[in-house]
């Protein structure tokens, strides 16, 4: 099975240059036999040469092994922090070095929800600092049919149960059957499609050269190999300013030798500083 799944993987890279032997062996495989359980095929040699056979099943192997559980404002808590502690003090420091913009990367996106919960957040906390600043919110993720959900902003009730009344007043358009998020938080956030274990570069492509002030990357590292949990974090830590913070998801830490140059800001939940 191993030896069919490196082949397999191979086959990947080579389609869409996305190295998927960087997540765990116990996702990959439980994710590969959901595929080969529904096209009725026994064997991985034999699923091999159905996927050599057929280029769009690339494709959708490629969607079944994404991870895309997300949700507006999920994990409240961390967005309260978010809102009370980490947007002011990114807003102040910025507008006292002259920086009219906020620079964030929300890595494993998902379906965008919570990108746009951050583009929110910042217009909130621009408010009440009486700051203007321009939000450059780049949002990344393996899968295209996430990312296509997330361009559309229209989401189902279910996504926003985390959402505060007034947030969904303001921010959100009733579409009758759906919720659509207003268009001016939508053209905040730049999609596009990245793979965070990818040693051709270190930041996010339509972001250029990141420098970002805050960095998302919440339950994601958890379904990744620890030798590259190590590759993606020291990735995530370079692309962040002095003082910028990252935050992880509430069963992930940083590696050691990452960990050494971050304060804790709050442990329990994630959230760390770049100290130097």
């Amino acid at each position: 099975m191993e030896d069919s799944l490196n082949r397999i993987f191979e086959e990947l890279h080579w389609f869409s240059r996305i190295d998927f032997s960087s997540y765990k062996c116990s996702h990959s495989e439980k994710r590969l036999a959901e595929r080969m359980a529904i096209l009725k095929i026994e064997e991985a040699s034999e699923y091999l040469k159905y996927l050599r056979a057929d280029p769009s099943e690339c494709e959708r192997l490629i969607e079944a092994l994404a991870i895309k559980v997300s949700s507006f404002f999920r994990n409240p808590i961390v967005f309260e922090i978010i809102a009370q502690r980490v947007l002011p003090q990114i807003i102040k420091r910025n507008k006292r070095d002259g920086i009219c913009e906020i620079r964030v990367w929300s890595a494993g996106c998902a379906d965008g929800e919570e990108a746009y919960s951050i583009a929110i957040l910042i217009c909130e906390a621009a408010l009440k600092e009486t700051a203007r600043c321009h939000p450059y919110i780049f949002a990344t993720d393996i899968s295209q049919d996430a990312l296509n959900t997330a361009g559309k902003g229209i989401y189902q009730r279910k996504s926003l149960e985390n959402t505060k009344l007034d947030i969904f007043d303001r921010y959100f358009t009733d579409r009758g059957d759906a919720y659509e998020v207003l268009p001016f938080i939508q053209k905040m956030v730049r999609f596009s499609r990245d793979d965070l274990s990818s040693k051709d570069r270190i930041a996010p492509a339509e972001s250029v050269f990141g420098n970002f002030d805050l960095v998302l990357c919440r339950n994601v590292l958890i379904y990744f190999s620890r030798e590259h949990q190590k590759r993606i974090c020291d990735k995530l830590y370079k692309t962040l300013n002095k003082g910028g913070f990252l935050i992880l998801g509430d069963s992930e830490s940083p590696d050691p030798d990452t960990e050494r140059n971050l304060i804790a800001i709050d442990s329990r939940n994630r959230i760390y500083q770049k100290s130097v």
